[in-house]
């Protein structure tokens, strides 16, 4: 499938140098500095070469050209922006206006013919086929969904000097590096093209297999996943099921469990009074979401076991008694805590005390209807499929509801 995606793109003409930089530069990475390596051995700085500029690049790219430049999710000072548009180019992913405009039109049309790496041409495609083909829109119409960018004069300057910047940044300090140890080529291989190859693949990986394998608990409206193993490889963009339902959201991975360096970049810039106003999605509207797509789950799983017509309106009353008890006293405990945050200075300490423990109760309410609502998951995600016997009794399903959820 992806090789006939890939064929079928045939009328389109080739850009031959991305075809030539992305098939090898790998051969230069892997066999150049194993040769390299077996010949005359690995030094500590060339490691701490590749560790450098793999993160330094690599931030350029999720928390500069993403989740800043592409969504815009913080706001962000002047030097950081700067330093983001000199190792962003030095991930050589093009120029943020190129790689910004690609990733609004993804999200814009994600699964559809439109989307610059659809998943549904394959998953060799996304992941780096569709690199190999030139773009040929005129310049109005592929820019016409970053006129904020455009007027950036940092953004317009790094896409002028695009080149530049990647051979300077990209290869020549690498080597410069590795130069303080008298070991040029060590330093290219490890902290240029090795490098290279590896933010590559980080950043292509969230386009295929983050669209191939993993979980969708936000949307099921497109095929974006949640998949954790990518994670730590991917500076925290592995959570791309959460990212494209809230794409505003500064974090990918919203659990303190979650693996999202780039949120925790974000907050070691905000400490240092570089990146203000962190936009957050309500926890009121994710829980909706995961609802949604649970309550939408366990219907389509009666629907596929038979389950009579005159059943499906009582399990989804159900349900939605459930869900509501849930969003309620979700709603009413953050209400408290914020109320608390706002008026506790102005509070004798009596009615600090009397308010901390009306917040104890909403959180005991709380967390007891999420424990109902996740019991009554667990009990219909143990439903059989029917045999071949014949369906299965639905008596079974109703004494569930009874016990689990009221």
């Amino acid at each position: 499938m992806d090789l006939d995606a890939m064929k079928s793109s045939g009328k389109r003409e080739l850009d031959w140098v991305n075809t030539l930089f992305i098939t090898l530069t790998p051969v230069i990475a892997v066999f150049g500095t194993a040769w390299y390596a077996w010949n005359y051995g690995v030094t500590w700085l060339e490691l701490a070469n590749f560790a450098l500029m793999f993160s330094l690049t690599g931030m350029g790219v999720t928390a500069g050209y993403h989740r800043y430049f592409a969504h815009l999710t913080y706001d962000c000072s002047k030097p950081l922006q700067l330093f983001y548009l000199v190792f962003g180019a030095a991930a050589i992913e093009n120029s943020v206006l190129n790689w910004a405009s690609d990733h609004r039109y993804h999200h814009r049309y994600v699964d559809k013919d439109e989307d610059p790496y659809d998943i549904l041409k394959g998953g060799l495609y996304a992941h780096m086929g569709w690199i190999f083909y030139k773009d040929t829109r005129a310049v109005h119409q592929k820019y016409k969904n970053v006129p904020d960018l455009l007027k950036n004069p940092m953004i317009v300057w790094q896409d002028k000097y695009y080149l530049p910047l990647v051979l300077v940044v990209s290869f020549v300090l690498p080597t410069l590096i590795g130069l303080a140890q008298g070991r040029p080529m060590g330093g290219l291989l490890w902290g240029g093209f090795l490098r290279i190859v590896i933010v590559h693949h980080m950043t292509f990986f969230v386009n295929s297999i983050a669209h191939l394998w993993g979980t969708r608990p936000y949307s099921t409206d497109n095929t974006a996943r949640d998949n954790w193993l990518l994670g730590p490889f991917t500076f925290g963009e592995g959570y791309h099921n959460f990212h494209h339902a809230f794409q505003a959201d500064y974090r990918n991975g919203i659990k303190w469990y979650q693996f999202d360096v780039t949120k925790w970049w974000l907050h070691a810039m905000k400490w240092m009074g570089l990146v203000s106003r962190l936009k957050k999605t309500p926890d009121s509207l994710i829980l909706a979401a995961r609802l949604e797509v649970e309550v939408r789950s366990v219907e389509e799983k009666l629907v596929a076991a038979g389950a009579p017509e005159r059943m499906l309106p009582k399990v989804r009353f159900r349900l939605e008694a459930g869900r509501t008890r849930l969003e309620t006293a979700m709603a009413q405990y953050n209400h408290a805590k914020l109320e608390y945050r706002r008026m506790k200075r102005q509070w004798s300490v009596d009615m600090r005390r009397q308010w901390r423990a009306k917040m104890d109760e909403y959180k005991v309410e709380f967390h007891q209807a999420h424990e109902r609502w996740q019991d009554t998951m667990k009990a219909m995600n143990r439903i059989p499929h029917p045999s071949a016997q014949g369906l299965l009794t639905f008596t079974a399903i109703v004494d569930i509801f009874k016990a689990k959820l009221f």
